[in-house]
């Protein structure tokens, strides 16, 4: 993402707030539940490796664990402007930290192209497949409050910058079979995932106690990363692809604190 729209959209949250002479509230929301799509590949054909019977070997991607964190700091205020209605807009950041690992075993009895003989049996470990990433986020929305209540939503835009690793640790045979070790290359293979779509839309609910506020915050959050392959070793090799794909879904249900000043 460029880097002054980074910047600008740092400068909406800092400067804004500060040069609206109006009266506002800060509010900070956390992930205490929630829902994440299942990240294993699921079951993959491998073409360079037959069984038996002429089909392709077969291998399967399976989680083994996972995590999800997220928070969100967030401004609100109606900035002086008459035209809202008696809303507030809601400006600030949403940041979430996702993890996960899978296993990749051999599903059934792989040959040789050459030999013919077995060179994986069913169950047999192939690699491990971890990936770690932190995303953030501008959150933009509206606010309206209805006595001691208040009701409002938004999107959330990533042009606040994101990371992330993946890696592949592969067992000895699994670095031998997708042809590592013949290009003298160790057992931990790194892919570098980039973000190709992601959308966020959040629905929040305050209830004002004195200066205080009690939050309840709902966020759905959608997005896919891709990861270029090399074709001729590793997963590459392994899947036929030059491309590793993966979408995701994710709720979350938060809870919060706000503060009117």
């Amino acid at each position: 993402m460029n880097k002054s729209i980074k910047y600008l959209a740092l400068l909406l949250i800092i400067i804004m707030p500060i040069a609206a002479y109006a009266d506002g509230r800060v509010r900070f929301n956390y992930r205490v539940s929630g829902s994440d799509s299942n990240p294993e590949l699921g079951a993959k054909s491998v073409s360079s490796y037959k069984q038996a019977d002429g089909s392709d070997g077969s291998a399967q991607d399976k989680l083994d664990s996972q995590s999800f964190s997220s928070f969100s700091i967030h401004y609100v205020s109606d900035y002086g402007l008459d035209f809202l209605g008696g809303g507030e807009i809601l400006l600030g950041m949403y940041q979430f930290d996702k993890s996960y690992k899978t296993n990749i075993t051999c599903t059934s009895v792989w040959l040789h192209p050459v030999s013919g003989s077995a060179v994986c049996a069913n169950g047999t470990a192939l690699a491990s497949r971890s990936a770690s990433g932190t995303s953030r986020s501008l959150d933009i929305g509206y606010v309206y409050p209805i006595g001691e209540m208040s009701v409002g939503g938004g999107i959330a835009l990533p042009v606040l910058g994101s990371s992330g690793d993946l890696t592949v640790e592969w067992t000895a045979l699994g670095n031998q079979l997708s042809l590592r070790t013949a290009a003298g290359l160790g057992n931990t293979e790194s892919l570098s995932p980039e973000g190709k779509s992601f959308s966020s839309f959040f629905l929040n609910f305050g209830y004002s106690i004195d200066a205080y506020e009690v939050l309840l915050n709902y966020r759905s959050i959608s997005s896919t990363v891709a990861a270029p392959l090399d074709k001729t070793k590793g997963v590459g090799a392994m899947l036929s692809s030059d491309e590793l794909s993966s979408s995701s879904t994710t709720s979350s249900i938060s809870i919060g604190v706000g503060y009117r000043f």
